[in-house]
């Protein structure tokens, strides 16, 4: 054969070769039926007894999504784990509540839920032990001629109790089907009149719910379905249909490291929070027990029907993922519809928080906030620390006669000074009758640093042994669990015994108790240098890490709700803890945390005409739809509230967070909250006929303000103005307790108020070429006229614009551009 024609021969078999291998890559590729797409279900018998039981698993996945569900037992004859319940509390439920949830949901093997697990979370939550709803239908009651109120007040009762209405799947079955391959079918019948049949299919990026429900009483229902899909990680939309202004418009979203999806349905798709652990008390005492419920983030499809008699309802929800992330889509969704941050002229701001200040403050010192509470003398925000913030910047002793006059009122009022009393050390967050018998961790933060805000400038002697005192007292004192390496969220006293009696505490582990407990702990540290401190506050950090997964169990007080200040201060304790050991891993969640926050409690949204103020609202929580019965009220626990109040938290972090990371974002979110705050001070101004100005809540259910000055949103306002007039001239402190002051133009003064020697990492404008560093001394002798007389200076490290130096305590340095 002609060689030639021999190659040709080879090249054409080879082609050939070629050519099928490629219809055979596409084929696989591009069909049905391809492995990515092929649905794989398998149920793993845990006894082996050939019958769903208790320890079965089903696991479901199509190479994209992946679900499991678990088999539970959800009583097991527990009792209470709380040491204060005595005898312990008893729960006995018939086994017809047991069955099916969803355990995990993955996709492309990221994690959009995951639950703790039904033996840990006994272990981590013990007073809420004994169930678990984490289900995947509901029927709460209907509310009459009012679908929203009837979802609001789906409450824990006798009446209603959750474990009736979120149900357990009993019963498994499947089918196939040509397009979508094997469908899961989950059957339940709990004895109520009611028979649930769930089919739950895959098919690409895509899980589909088919609900069939049947109505097997003699008589025709008003039904309420809600079909729920638990996530860790959600923009959160609240609860109602779009035309109520407690609504986002935004599209509900759940969310991962880099994917996202939202649901559809037939009906209002939504997300929020939803039902997740109870326990019920028939004490019903307020003290020792009552209502006490834990929530969990998830998406939503919500729809009425009416059922006739021995008819059915269907219902549905489309959960579609995809691979685009949440900062790609939310930004995408800010630009699709128009909508900017708003900017303040801060020095304007700064000048109206000023003039104002005087008219919140109280003749014995204390700074007025409104709250349903009679005494009004609430204090879990910024006072002496947001005055000391401006004091530093201008020098006027007036903000640090302001601090010592608060700080002398919180020593002798709102503090348990008897050492007979079993909160002896302990602040109280208010001096009403009801609170002076319960101690809490929320009331630690902010009386503690309103104290250190003082003590560089007054060494007060009272002040330190307070100090001292408390930081022993929230270390190792009573509201301390050192079985569990967490803090009690509240203890109560029989004030009616000489002395009061310790008779309660709760330990529902919920995030807020640790959060507060672990900044003191940073601060006792920063404060006196002992490592005790810092070791007891990473040890309950490291104890909480399921919240850095799920979002979800960011929980505040005994409601059991994810909140935006709980948000905000994890973000704050987060930052502070990188600061003091270094962990990277404490920097990159803060930085998650804050941005989850921002994008899900802060109504980025479009609000027409007279309401148009509400764009950049701050929606608290959505979960009193579980937790009271009539109409949304105005107050501080309001969820359908824009809550100017609580602005002064998410400042603390967005500065921390600005300082730690420079993103843009958080100057364009202090503007925007700044901007909001003011307006809506100018709304509730006109609407009192100017009686009120002070904007603290704004009911968006009843569109009514809560009608009394809420004085924090002066005061604690304060804080942030220091440090973001410095952020806009470039220049920032990688340090949560260090203060950057920008002068004029090349100088800087940078502050170190706490008792350590800290690092400062100091971030320039880029035409900072050559700078020089003097230290002035100490911050009492400055400030007390002796300036320059300490004037030394100081060795650094600068390079890229960046200036790295070790601050002494209490301490102030002056930075000047050389060239």
């Amino acid at each position: 054969m002609d060689l030639r024609q021999e190659r040709g021969l080879w090249f054409s078999f080879i082609l050939i070769l070629g050519l099928i291998f490629l219809s055979l890559l596409l084929y696989l590729l591009l069909s049905p039926i391809s492995t990515s797409q092929k649905v794989s279900l398998v149920w793993h018998d845990n006894d082996h007894n050939g019958q769903d039981s208790p320890g079965d698993v089903i696991e479901m996945t199509n190479g994209q999504i992946y679900l499991r569900f678990d088999y539970v037992d959800v009583w097991k004859g527990h009792q209470a784990l709380n040491t204060f319940d005595n005898p312990p509390e008893k729960r006995d439920l018939d086994p017809r509540w047991n069955g099916y949830y969803l355990q995990e949901l993955r996709y492309r093997n990221e994690v959009a839920y995951r639950y703790v697990g039904w033996d840990i979370a006994r272990q981590i939550y013990p007073t809420l032990s004994s169930n678990d709803v984490i289900g995947l239908v509901g029927q709460p009651e209907s509310y009459p001629d009012n679908p929203f109120l009837s979802l609001w007040n789906s409450k824990e009762s006798v009446k209603n109790p959750s474990y009736k209405w979120y149900v357990y799947f009993e019963k498994r079955a499947t089918r196939k089907d040509k397009e979508k391959g094997p469908i899961l079918i989950l059957k339940s019948d709990k004895g109520q009149g009611l028979e649930y049949n769930l089919e739950i299919s895959l098919k690409g990026p895509q899980l589909f719910f088919d609900l069939k429900v049947r109505n097997k009483q003699d008589k025709e229902i008003q039904y309420l379905n809600l079909l729920t899909l638990p996530a860790n990680k959600i923009i959160d939309t609240n609860f109602g249909p779009p035309e109520l202004l407690c609504c986002r418009q935004i599209e509900p979203l759940g969310f991962t490291e880099n994917f996202t999806f939202t649901v559809r349905g037939d009906g209002l798709a939504g997300s929020g929070m939803l039902p997740w652990k109870i326990k019920r008390d028939t004490k019903d005492n307020y003290f020792t027990g009552g209502w006490w419920l834990l929530h969990q983030h998830g998406l939503f499809v919500w729809k009425a029907a009416k059922i006739k008699a021995g008819g059915e309802a269907k219902f549905n929800l489309v959960a579609t993922f995809s691979d685009e992330n949440i900062y790609s889509r939310y930004e995408r969704y800010l630009k699709e519809n128009g909508l900017n941050f708003e900017k303040v002229n801060l020095r304007e701001v700064q000048d109206y928080f000023v003039r104002n200040v005087p008219r919140t403050i109280t003749k014995e010192g204390w700074v007025y906030h409104a709250y349903e509470w009679p005494t009004n003398d609430w204090h879990n925000e910024m006072t002496g620390k947001a005055f000391m913030t401006m004091f530093y910047l201008t020098g006027d002793k007036t903000w640090l006669n302001y601090t010592v006059m608060a700080n002398k009122y919180y020593l002798e009022k709102m503090r348990w000074n008897s050492p007979e009393h079993p909160f002896y050390g302990y602040f109280m967050d208010q001096t009403v009758d009801i609170k002076q018998r319960q101690c809490f961790l929320w009331s630690q933060p902010y009386n503690v640093e309103s104290l250190l805000a003082e003590y560089p400038l007054t060494e007060n002697q009272k002040v330190k042994e307070a100090l001292l005192l408390n930081f022993e007292k929230v270390y190792s004192g009573l509201m301390w669990n050192p079985e569990g390496k967490r803090w009690f969220w509240r203890a109560v006293v029989d004030p009616s015994t000489k002395p009061p009696k310790l008779i309660w505490k709760d330990d529902l582990n919920t995030f807020d108790a640790c959060e507060f407990g672990i900044d003191v702990m940073l601060s006792a540290y920063s404060f006196t240098g002992d490592k005790k401190y810092l070791r007891r506050a990473v040890e309950a950090m490291e104890n909480q890490l399921q919240v850095l997964e799920n979002y979800g169990l960011l929980l505040e007080d005994h409601a059991g709700e994810p909140s935006v200040n709980v948000y905000a201060f994890a973000a704050k304790v987060l930052y502070r803890l990188y600061d003091y050991t270094g962990e990277q891993k404490w920097l990159e969640n803060g930085t998650k945390i804050l941005d989850a926050l921002l994008m899900s409690f802060i109504h980025m949204d479009k609000y027409q005409g007279e309401f148009s103020w509400l764009k950049g609202g701050v929606s608290r929580k959505d979960g009193d739809w579980t937790g009271q019965f009539g109409e949304p009220t105005t107050g501080t626990d309001s969820s359908v509230a824009t809550a100017p109040t609580y602005i002064p938290w998410i400042m603390e972090a967005l500065v921390a967070g600005y300082k730690h990371t420079g993103k843009k974002m958080y100057l364009d979110y202090a503007h925007q909250l700044l901007w909001h705050s003011l307006e809506a001070n100018k709304k509730m101004k006109e609407a009192t006929g100017g009686k009120f100005e002070f904007c603290g809540h704004f009911n968006t259910y009843l569109k009514k303000f809560y009608e009394d000055d809420d004085s924090l949103v002066i005061v604690s306002n304060l804080y942030e103005l220091p440090y973001l007039q410095a952020f806009e001239k470039d220049v920032r402190v990688e340090h949560s307790d260090l203060q950057e002051i920008a002068e004029e133009e090349g100088e800087l003064r940078l502050i170190n108020p706490t008792g350590s020697s800290l690092k400062a990492v100091v971030h320039l404008p880029a035409d900072w070429l050559e700078i020089k560093i003097n230290s002035l001394g100490k911050i009492d002798k400055y400030f007390s006229g002796q300036k320059g007389a300490a004037s030394t200076q100081v060795k650094f490290n600068f390079n890229g614009g960046v200036a790295i130096f070790n601050l002494e305590p209490y301490s102030i340095y002056h930075l000047t551009r050389v060239k």
